[in-house]
This record gives structure tokens, C-alpha cells and sequence, in this order.
């Protein structure tokens, strides 16, 4: 996690709207003394960095404002001379490259005047003006010399205003003193720049400029370059996820790189593998490819596997559940920032990067698909907060309410909303579909790769949407016909799908994966009702579980909670400690004796696991575990609550409680974060049928869900089941 802009942004955040120089600044910006030289002395020009500053600068949906709260400054799209982005070396994914910006200014910029760079709020490597060591450190040089005085400073987003995309982090150079003459040609130069992870044919480092203080921000029109994928590294292999006896299945194999870019095509002779047998040799030889005429015959559960002769390269695909029931499932990316997409060619794009790993892709603010439009709305909470709307000509439009700027869940229609956004990223926003169902609307849940928290690993998130014979995905999705699974493709198959007022309601979960299971869970009306799991009785194998909330602070309109870290150690005091398996957001590292290991990760709504195995325990062996101070992350700031540090701990817990279950809390500012040790869980089959009943009184509006966690750190999450729902 970024750590260090987490810290930035807290100070920024601190010492409104206070101007601070930072003690010793770091020279960056020069005259040019010959052609391709730099200057590295100090200048009339000179730019000191400032890390406490007053403005905060965000984007509009169209790419094409930006907001300076502290000077009330608005950005908006007008002619101006271009800037010009060019870089040296391999432009890879991921790969470091020398840039330059190169802009000659249309006006003259007196005291006030400012010029902003801006990135992507998912790039994980910001723009920096602190380490001249570092990657993307920037230096800015002028052709000639200056009367100006610039002042860098670093302008982190502490607020969000009308931004439909991602947020975003910014450098501005702004003039304190002087003038800065038009035509003065400005490089931005960046010597070590790390580009994205995610190949695209638009990278850009927009630029924004104003003239002096009263002005607006306006962005400067600018070309944008290709970065490329990688070499080839790995396979995967994408299947439909239910499908009839005899019925032809869809089967995709993508060639990547390391990063999940689609790669350039080999020629490759796998073997193909049914259950673990093989069953015919097939040519790949283009690097998204559909492997036509595979079925199954009889019911049951089916995993496909490609590899080489040798096995060095091999993928499996998402598992099959063939039965008879009249349904098909398709998996969803929903609602692709418009910041991702820019130029004519975009969605074009987003459909070749998606082909394979998504039956369905659906944009922001972009190009309509099929006469279907999603449109994002971001507004202050006040004015409702964030939403997407998707309409369809001759059909009426529906709602998914959005949990990072909270969907004003008051204002909603009970006909319009239909779906909830509960998974964003690597956080788990629950609290919110529930929020919604208790208010008596029917919802169902979604989920979306694309989040405001700091970017880092996480898993893929998907939304499946189950479709009768011959319904349109629109339909079903306004019909609540839908489910979250993160990390794979998880089949959940829960009958009946509505409940009436029996006096014995019973339900039943079918349940396919490519993992094994470790628990299913049952939510009634919000809380926890019924657990299936299988804890390990030997004594000997336990799990450390950490968890923190992402629930506002307050029942005011306010954003939710931020994420967490949680760096620590486990100890067993009296025997040996190894390491089994964890969750998706750990990093671990063995201590210096074999009864220590050292452990990061993180939470923002649900748990994380690690689980371990003590040698030579006994009877008075105690579980040492360790949590250094830290903060929460500044991603936003909620109004009823500004991020708060997080204190260290220290806990003991005997191995005779651990094997009952040993918890610890402890108040975070009015919150209550946990660890607990408890027993291992012993997982069961990767597929698996869960059936229970409620014999209590029934009310009109009650409703289950289900979660079900896998043991390689997967979870998915039905939508709400509802009694009197009889749609």
C-alpha cells in the first residue's frame, strides 16, 4: 500500500489551509544551458516543494474540469496551445521509461498562475517531487531564464465534487512571484517514469493551466502514447458457467502477460484435460481464442484444463455445473470509469481487452451497447451522491446505487432501484445492500472492479447475471438477477428464488467453484443466521483473523470508513510455527526463529485469514500477537469522521482458548477492529449443496442472502432472497 501518500495526504489534510515550504526544498526546476541539457543549479526559476498546501484539484466527468476548493478555481475544456507527451525506451506495461512534457505557454502567467499535472487515481506509482532518486519524480525546466518564482507542491484529493471517474493525484507549479513569459517552452521531464500496469493505446499526463489567481483551471489538449503488453507468461481459460446435457459450452483461452494484458499471439499445442483427463490435442494460435465443439453429457460438475506436454504452461477454467434447469449465466464488468476510455475507438477497445474474460462489458458515460446506455452520476451527497442509471429505449430505466460517494438511498424510487453496488475493488460494502433491503427495497448486488480506495492487488471481481430462456440481460438485471463472486467464477444456484409466508421456509444453494469451500453462510435481515463449516479439532492448526468495518461513521450522509493495515507478528511461545495458507491481501515473512512469523494485510469490510501450524505446542504454549501503530488510509475524508491512527496491540492468548476461540477488541475512534485466533478450518469439496429451514414466524419482507469463502481467499455473496417477493 502507499504508505508514503497515505502520510502526504494526512498532513495535507492537517495543516488546512496553512502554506508550509518543507525545510530543506529540492531544486527541480532549471534553465536549459544547451540543447538536451538540464540545468541542476539554482535559478532565478528555481521551485521549491511544498507538501502542506491548501488546494485540492478534481476531475468532471468529461474529462475536462477540475476544481481548486481552496481558490474556488473551475476548470473547463478550451482552446489552448497542445502539449506534447514523449517518451524514450520500451513504453511496456508496467515498464519504467525516460518522459518529457513539452508545452509553450499561450499567455503569460503572473502571481496566482498555476500549472497542474494529473494522473489516474488507479495508477499505483504517483507523480513525485520528493525523491530525485525515485520513479516518477518530476523536474520541470525552462528554455530560458525567468523572473518567476515557482513553488511544487504535491495536491492531494481530500474531496470529491462532481468527479464521475476516478479521483486523481496531482503536481502543481505555481508562480509566486514574477512573470512566466508566453512562449516560454516548459519541459516536464520525469527521467524515470513508471508506467500503468494495464496496456492501452491512450496513456496521457493531462496538464492544466491558469493564467493568475481569479482564474479558472483549463485543461491543455495534449496527445497520448501506447503502452504495450508484455511478453507472454501465462494462460487462462474461461468457460460458461452452467449449461444443459449436450449443450455446447463457450470455452475462451487468453495468452497474457504477467499482468493480465492480452499478449502477442504463439503457436501453442495443449492438451486438453476433462476432470483431470485428457481428451484431445488443440492449436492456439491467436492470443484470444474460442475452442469450439466442447459438451458434456451427463449432469454433474465439469473443470477444463489446457497445458503444455510438459505442464510448464497450464490454466484452468472456471468450473461447469450441467443440470436441466432452464437458466444460463453470464459474467459482467459493470460500469467502466470514463476516465479509462478516451478517443473514437475506446469501447472497441475495452470489447478486445474484455473478449474472453467477460460475457459482457458495460462503460460509463460512453457509447451506447445494443440501444442500452449507462450513465454515471457523481454528486455531493448532498445532491444525492453516486449512482449508475442504465436505460434502454422502450424500457424503463433502473438505479444501481453506488457505496464509495453513498447513493442517497432516501431519494430512490422503490421501482428504479434494483441493483447495489457491495464490492468495489478489494472492499466489501454489505452494510449498504443491507441498508437498502431494510428500507424495504428489492435489490439485488453487484459488484465493480473499479474503486476510489488506493489502487493495489486485488482480486478480479465479477457480477454474474442469470438469465431465463430467451431474456434479455437488460431484464434480468432490472429483475434483481444477480450475484457477486471475487477472485473466480463461482456458480450459485439458490432455489426457489422467492419466498411466500409458509410457515417453514426452506431454502437450498447449489454451489460449483475452482477451490475448495470453507464455509457457507447465511444472513437473515441483515445479521448472521446460519454457518456451515468444519473447524480442525487436532489441536494443532489454527487461523489468525483481523477485521475492520467500512460503515460511515454516523447515520448522517457521509462516506464510509476507510481501509485499513494491519502490520504485526504472530508468536508461539513453547513451539514452531509454519505457515498454511492465507487470504487475498497478505504478505508474510518468517521471523528470525521458527516460533515468529511477520505478517501485512489489509481490511476494509470483511476479514482476512492466515492460517498456521504449531509444532511441539502443549499445554502452556501462549500466542504472542503483535499490531504496530499505523493510520487509516486517507482515500477520502468522511465528513462525521476524519481518519484516525490506529494504535498497537499486543495480545496473549493461551493455546486452550485459542482452540475455543480466543477475540480481541479494541476502540479505533468509535469503531471496534478484532483479532481473533481460532482453529483452522478443515475445507470441504470445491462443489457442494447446502440446504436449511426457518421455522419462525415469517414477516412480509424479510429476506436471506448467502456468502459463501473459498479456501484460496475467494468469497461470493447471492442477492437478497425476499419473503413475500413473488416476481
Amino acid at each position: 500500500m502507499l504508505k508514503h501518500y497515505y502520510l502526504i495526504g494526512w498532513l495535507v489534510l492537517l495543516s488546512l489551509p496553512i502554506r508550509a515550504e518543507i525545510s530543506n526544498p529540492v531544486l527541480i526546476v532549471g534553465t536549459e544551458q544547451a540543447a538536451g541539457a538540464v540545468a541542476t543549479e539554482q535559478a532565478a526559476g528555481a521551485v521549491a516543494t511544498e507538501q502542506a498546501a491548501g488546494a485540492v484539484v478534481t476531475e468532471q466527468p468529461a474529462g475536462a474540469v477540475a476544481t481548486e476548493q481552496a481558490a474556488g478555481a473551475v476548470a473547463t475544456e478550451q482552446p489552448a496551445e497542445a502539449a506534447e507527451l514523449a517518451v524514450r525506451g520500451q513504453s511496456l506495461a508496467n515498464g519504467v521509461v525516460y518522459a518529457e512534457i513539452n508545452y509553450q505557454l499561450p499567455v503569460s502567467l503572473v502571481a496566482g498562475g498555476s500549472i497542474v499535472l494529473r494522473q489516474q487515481w488507479m495508477e499505483v506509482r504517483r507523480l513525485q517531487i520528493e525523491t530525485p532518486t525515485s520513479t516518477n519524480f518530476v523536474r520541470l525546466v525552462t528554455d530560458e531564464p525567468s523572473t518567476a518564482q515557482l513553488l511544487a507542491r504535491d495536491v492531494e484529493v481530500v474531496g470529491i465534487a462532481g468527479e464521475a471517474g476516478y479521483q486523481a493525484s496531482a503536481i502543481a507549479f505555481d508562480v509566486t512571484s514574477g512573470v512566466l513569459q508566453a512562449g516560454t517552452i516548459l519541459r516536464f521531464v520525469v527521467d524515470r517514469l513508471q508506467l500503468p500496469k494495464a496496456a492501452t493505446t491512450h496513456y496521457e499526463i493531462p496538464l492544466y493551466l491558469k493564467n493568475n489567481q481569479e482564474a479558472s483551471l483549463t485543461r491543455v489538449p495534449g496527445n497520448t502514447i501506447q503502452i504495450r503488453p508484455g511478453d507472454f507468461s501465462q494462460l487462462r481459460l474461461y468457460s460458461s458457467s452452467v449449461a444443459t446435457p449436450g449443450e455446447l459450452v463457450d470455452l475462451w483461452v487468453r495468452l497474457e502477460d504477467e499482468y493480465g494484458n492480452i499478449a502477442q499471439a504463439q503457436n501453442l499445442s495443449l492438451d486438453l484435460l476433462v476432470n483431470g483427463v485428457f481428451t484431445e490435442r488443440l492449436d492456439v494460435v491467436t492470443p484470444v481464442q474460442k475452442i469450439d465443439g466442447i459438451s458434456f453429457q451427463a449432469a454433474g460438475t465439469y473443470q477444463l484444463e489446457l497445458r503444455t506436454g510438459g505442464g510448464g504452461i497450464s490454466a484452468t477454467s472456471n468450473p461447469v455445473l450441467v443440470s436441466n434447469k432452464p437458466y444460463r449465466i453470464i459474467w459482467a464488468d459493470l460500469g467502466v470509469p470514463t476516465e479509462m476510455l478516451a478517443g473514437a475507438h475506446s469501447w472497441e477497445e475495452l470489447a478486445r481487452t474484455a473478449m474472453g474474460r467477460y460475457d459482457l462489458t458495460l462503460p460509463a458515460d460512453h457509447e451506447a451497447l445494443d440501444g442500452t446506455s449507462v450513465v454515471s452520476h457523481w454528486q455531493s451527497l448532498a445532491a444525492g451522491g453516486a449512482s449508475l442509471v442504465l436505460s434502454k429505449s422502450d424500457v424503463a430505466s433502473f438505479t444501481i446505487a453506488k457505496p464509495e460517494q453513498p447513493t442517497d438511498l432516501r431519494q430512490m424510487v422503490p421501482g428504479n432501484l434494483q441493483l447495489v453496488e457491495i464490492v468495489s475493488g478489494g472492499s466489501v460494502y454489505d452494510w449498504f445492500g443491507n441498508k437498502a433491503a431494510m428500507m424495504g427495497f428489492r435489490v439485488g448486488f453487484t459488484g465493480s472492479n473499479h474503486s476510489h480506495q488506493y489502487p493495489g492487488r486485488f482480486q478480479q471481481v465479477n457480477t454474474a447475471i442469470w438469465l431465463t430462456e430467451g431474456q434479455h440481460w437488460f431484464e434480468a438485471m432490472s429483475n434483481h438477477q444477480t450475484y457477486v463472486s471475487v477472485g473466480s467464477k463461482i456458480v450459485l444456484a439458490v432455489s426457489p428464488m422467492n419466498l411466500g409466508l409458509e410457515p417453514v421456509r426452506n431454502l437450498v444453494l447449489q454451489i460449483a467453484a475452482a477451490s475448495p469451500i470453507v464455509s457457507v453462510e447465511v444472513f437473515k435481515n441483515g445479521s448472521l443466521f446460519k454457518t456451515r463449516r468444519q473447524p480442525d479439532t487436532g489441536g494443532s492448526r489454527f487461523r489468525l483473523v483481523v477485521e475492520s468495518s467500512s460503515e460511515p461513521f454516523s447515520r448522517l450522509m457521509s462516506r464510509p470508513r476507510n481501509a485499513r493495515e494491519w502490520v504485526g507478528y504472530v508468536v508461539a511461545q513453547g513451539a514452531r510455527i509454519t505457515v498454511d495458507r492465507v487470504g487475498q491481501h497478505w504478505q508474510v515473512k518468517p521471523g528470525r526463529e521458527s516460533r515468529r512469523v511477520d505478517f501485512l494485510t489489509r481490511t476494509h469490510g470483511l476479514d482476512e485469514f492466515l492460517e498456521f501450524e504449531l509444532t511441539s505446542a502443549n499445554a502452556d504454549t501462549v500466542i504472542e500477537i503483535g499490531i504496530a501503530p499505523g493510520y487509516e488510509d486517507v482515500a477520502w475524508i468522511p465528513k462525521d469522521r476524519l481518519p484516525k491512527p490506529t494504535s498497537g496491540q499486543k495480545f496473549f492468548i493461551p493455546i486452550d482458548e485459542a482452540i475455543q476461540g480466543g477475540t480481541r477488541t479494541f476502540e479505533v475512534e468509535g469503531y471496534r477492529d478484532s483479532v481473533r485466533i481460532e482453529p483452522a478450518l478443515v475445507p470441504f469439496e470445491s462443489s457442494m449443496r447446502y440446504e436449511f429451514d426457518d421455522p419462525s414466524t415469517p414477516q412480509l419482507g424479510d429476506y436471506y442472502y448467502f456468502r459463501v469463502r473459498l479456501e484460496d481467499g475467494g468469497f461470493a455473496y447471492t442477492s437478497p432472497i425476499y419473503v413475500g417477493d413473488f416476481e
